[in-house]
């Protein structure tokens, strides 16, 4: 029995409004590029018939979606104005201080610094003397430099070791006015990984089985599969699986609850050994694969648990999937 409609605000540039705030406004470009990429989720994350609401919608007063259950991308406050505008009863959600901080890049390094295997280290800068610093130090392969806030590969740079050129300065100053730099070593990835699941204000952590994943050069996603053929280690699913766990709890300790998502890859060492980086970011959001690496009905599976007093037909347990469970 398929699931009830519900209403859905597909704000793929989320982390622009966290970065910016009340003052964001999305360019024609970003706008095409969030309306390119919504699509995909068609059929997946969102079914056939539920209602996506637009920015049309905040002014037409049409009401589309009247009475529906609505859900975000992500519940930034320009989501969920939207929601309501549409008509929908948005689910309760975390707040958008919340947000911003689980979401921001120097989050996920702070957790992954505290209980991660140093396959190499991460650097988090506020000032530009200390990136400049920072970047003059040998790195065989460069430097990766990550804004406060990014997504599908925006938001980084990797910069030669020395002193950047004008573009590159440019770039960082610029950067720096949105927050804190995370800076590491630019390394050969030679394996892609992603967890996803949700948790709830509790702690509760529910977990996907192992998932591959594929990005593009700048670092956009660009596919996950299932790990049908158990390419990732046993090792490396322990360490994933413990990592994303403690994300979860890190995540409702700081107010969030909801979605969210761990990336992970293997690279070479300088020795040409090879090592997992257990956490490269944290999406605390839905994420393109979600459905993909949770199984069928894992949108009714989250609902269950998040709004009980929605009526939704769950039965469809996934037995590939993993659902761990811990305060």
């Amino acid at each position: 029995m398929s699931r009830p409609r519900l209403a859905w605000v597909l704000n793929l540039d989320a982390e622009h409004e966290l970065e910016h705030g009340r003052t964001f406004t999305p360019s024609d470009h970003l706008r095409a590029l969030v309306a390119r990429e919504s699509r995909r989720l068609i059929g997946s994350l969102v079914a056939e018939h539920d209602v996506v609401l637009e920015e049309r919608d905040r002014t037409s007063g049409e009401r589309r979606a009247e009475g529906l259950l609505g859900l975000c991308w992500s519940p930034t406050p320009r989501a969920l104005a939207l929601l309501r505008a549409g008509g929908a009863k948005p689910i309760e959600s975390a707040g958008v201080e919340a947000l911003r901080v689980v979401n921001a890049r120097p989050f996920a390094a702070a957790l992954r610094a505290e209980h991660a295997p140093q396959s190499f280290e991460k650097f988090v800068v506020a000032t530009l003397e200390d990136a400049l610093a920072r970047l003059s130090r040998p790195a065989a392969l460069g430097w990766l430099v990550r804004r406060s806030f990014g997504a599908a590969g925006r938001g980084r740079r990797c910069i030669a070791s020395g002193a950047p050129d004008a573009g590159e300065l440019a770039w960082l100053v610029a950067s720096l006015r949105s927050g804190p730099l995370v800076i590491e070593p630019w390394v050969e990835v030679t394996r892609e990984f992603t967890r996803s699941g949700w948790v709830t204000a509790g702690g509760e952590v529910s977990l996907s089985a192992p998932c591959l994943q594929s990005v593009a050069a700048n670092g956009a996603w660009t596919g996950t599969e299932r790990d049908e053929e158990h390419l990732t280690r046993r090792s490396e699913d322990e360490q994933l699986s413990a990592m994303f766990e403690r994300a979860g709890r890190a995540l409702a300790a700081s107010g969030y609850f909801g979605p969210f998502g761990i990336d992970a890859y293997r690279h070479r060492t300088a020795d040409g050994r090879e090592a997992l980086n257990p956490l490269s970011e944290i999406n605390a959001r839905f994420t393109m694969d979600w459905t993909t690496a949770l199984g069928p009905g894992a949108l009714e599976r989250w609902l269950s648990s998040t709004a009980p007093e929605q009526i939704f037909h769950v039965g469809c347990s996934d037995a590939a999937s993993a659902a761990r469970r811990r305060g």
